[in-house]
Parts: structure tokens; C-alpha cells; sequence
């Protein structure tokens, strides 16, 4: 079921196909599958609710884009437990499935850079190749998770990241998604949150009273250690696309800056309210942050606030970016509907 808020002739997914046509640029890295966006240049445009998507019946628990903007996938844990695809330009639900056995759930769900392979991992630590059409098993990856984390793939399509395991339990893993073999075992630190860019190479964890480390996985270098957290507990962070910062938020509502190839404080941004969640622009101009009854939509350039979205949120919203910049999406109400905001003209 979606629920849809334009009145105009044209509809919406006729409009939202006009919107990307005209501003995507669908080059193709000779090192990516991925398309190349151009980012939207700042305008007065006022944030505008295009529709929400309902279907899952308890919170989501993970969303993820495929790297061409087309289709989103998402996870839902306790009651539902199901993995669903939408073309959510046109808020058409194109797929949904649950795991064969009753009890699991899906901790994430992720498209392949190409496209042919979907990728699930379940709450017994199990990682699945699926066909992205039906959702059926194809095989099982190798990789067994440590439970919460981050699974991803690298833009390139070349390495699987295995960054999963709360508190001391965190390791790293890097896996050869062609060959199925282990690259690389990172040693991990104590972690409670976790954050990479979208290039799935920059990746950096933190504890929520303690440090923040933050690795080149391209190299498997600790790139530096943050002292993030030394008189107030940690609650999210977020890297920009470039990993040059890093942003963290506090117990106590402040909201930090820091340089995250030096390890060194670069700012504070604001004090007040203690935010739930964070989520960064595909352009890195734009941090979002989630409250129970609002985000805040703040420009890093200016260091102020460029907009409050209403939310309805009874715990910590997902918060993500469109790969193009030009929508954004959060999760509201019990944290079974995903809103979708045009930010954009």
C-alpha cells in the first residue's frame, strides 16, 4: 500500500522519471557499475512529502539503495521479519519475501554494484546470494556475520565488508566477492555504532563512551583514533563521502566535528536536543538528524539549519539519502513507514 500526496496531472512517477532523466548523468566508471550523479545546487526549495510507502507491519530495521537510485531494499525485524524491494519512485512494491525458517530475520539486504544479486544476511549470521527477480537462494556466502554491524559491498563490486560484533565482540573482515575468499581480518576495537562511505572503503566504529577508529580499507590501515567521548556518552556518527570527517553526536545534545584522518577536534556544530540517528548527503554538504518528532536537515558549509521535516517516530528513525541527493527518506510512525521527501525543484 502506498500512500501518495501529488494532485497533478502528470504523476508522480512520470514526474520523478523527468526529474532523474534530466539531472542524472549515467556515465559509468570503468571501475564501477554505478552511475555518476551531478548534485543539486542549493536552493530555497521547501523539503515536500511525496509519499510514503506502508507495507512492512513492525520497524524497519535496514534501508539501502541501489547504487543507480532505482530500487530500495528493506529489512523488517520482530513480527514482519520480511525483505521487500519497491521501485519506490513510483511506490510499487516489486518484491517480498521472508526467511525459510520462522524464526529468523534479516539484519540487511543489499543489491550488487551490477545489479544480479542480492544480497541477505539473517539473524543466525548466515549470508545469502539471492536472484534480485524472485529472491530464491542462489548460494550461501562463506562469511558468517558477529551479529549488528555493517554488511556492504564496495562501489567496484570487488570486496564484501564484514564489520559486525557489538561491544568487544567488533571485527572486521574483508571477503573477495568473486572468489569467495578472505582477504583480510582487521583487528576490531570496542564498538557500539558504526558508519561507512558509500564507496564501502572508508570505514569508522565507535564505542559509546570511549573512541572512535577509523580505517582505509582499501589498504587495511587504521587511519586514526578519535577520543571522541571523554566525559559524555556517544550516540550516532556519520563520515562524509570524502572521509575527511567525521560527525558525532553526544548525551548530552552537542553535535562534534572531527577530523578523521588526524584524529584531531575540528568544531562544534550545535548544542541542543540530543539526537537519535544522523545520516550524511551523498555530496556531503548535508547532515540529517533524527529526533522523535522532527529531522533537522543542517548545512555543514553554513553551519545552520535548512529544515525540520514533522516526524512521528516512537524510537530512532532511519534516515537516508537518494544516491543522486535528491530525496530523502525516513522512517515514521511505529517505524513501519518509509517517508519520502522531494528536496529538490
Amino acid at each position: 500500500m502506498v500512500r501518495k500526496f501529488f494532485a497533478y496531472p502528470m504523476t508522480l512517477a512520470a514526474l520523478l522519471s523527468l526529474i532523474f532523466t534530466s539531472t542524472a548523468v549515467a556515465q559509468t566508471s570503468s571501475q564501477s557499475p554505478c552511475p555518476q550523479f551531478d548534485y543539486p545546487q542549493p536552493t530555497n526549495f521547501r523539503p515536500r512529502l511525496v509519499q510514503e510507502l506502508t507495507g512492512h507491519t513492525s520497524f524497519v530495521y535496514s534501508l539501502t539503495f541501489s547504487c543507480d537510485g532505482q530500487t530500495l531494499i528493506s529489512t523488517s525485524g520482530t513480527v514482519d521479519k520480511s525483505v521487500r524491494l519497491w521501485d519506490w519512485r513510483s511506490g510499487k512494491q516489486q518484491l517480498s519475501f521472508t526467511a525459510s525458517n520462522p524464526n529468523d530475520w534479516f539484519a540487511s539486504a543489499f543489491l550488487s554494484p551490477n545489479g544480479q544479486t542480492l544480497v541477505t544476511a539473517d539473524s543466525k549470521g548466515e549470508i545469502q546470494l539471492r536472484e534480485p527477480q524472485t529472491g530464491a537462494v542462489r548460494s550461501l556466502f562463506p562469511a558468517r556475520t558477529r551479529g549488528v554491524g555493517i554488511i556492504a559491498l564496495t562501489r567496484d563490486g570487488q570486496t564484501l565488508v564484514d564489520a559486525t560484533g557489538r561491544g568487544g565482540d567488533f571485527s572486521i573482515t574483508l571477503w573477495n566477492f568473486t572468489t569467495r575468499q578472505q582477504q583480510q581480518r582487521l583487528s576490531g576495537s570496542w564498538a557500539d555504532m558504526w558508519t561507512i562511505t558509500p564507496d564501502g572503503y572508508t570505514l569508522a566504529a565507535a564505542s559509546n563512551s570511549g573512541t572512535a577508529r577509523v580505517w582505509n580499507l582499501r589498504n587495511g590501515q587504521l587511519v586514526s583514533t578519535l577520543p571522541i567521548s571523554s566525559t559524555v556518552g556517544a550516540m550516532a556518527i556519520a563520515l562524509t563521502p570524502n572521509a575527511e570527517s567525521l560527525i558525532v553526536t553526544y548525551t548530552d545534545g552537542s553535535i562534534k566535528q572531527w577530523n578523521a584522518r588526524t584524529g584531531r577536534f575540528n568544531r562544534l556544530l550545535f548544542r541542543g536536543i540530543q539526537p537519535k540517528s544522523l545520516a550524511m548527503s551523498p555530496d556531503g554538504r548535508t547532515l540529517a538528524l533524527g529526533y522523535y518528532n522532527h529531522v533537522r536537515l543542517w548545512d555543514l558549509n553554513t553551519n545552520r539549519l535548512l529544515h525540520n521535516l514533522p516526524a512521528n517516530a516512537s524510537g530512532p528513525q532511519l534516515l537516508r539519502f537518494s544516491p543522486d541527493g535528491r530525496f530523502f527518506l525516513n522512517t515514521d510512525e511505529e517505524g513501519n513507514v518509509i517517508r519520502v521527501w522531494q528536496l529538490t525543484p
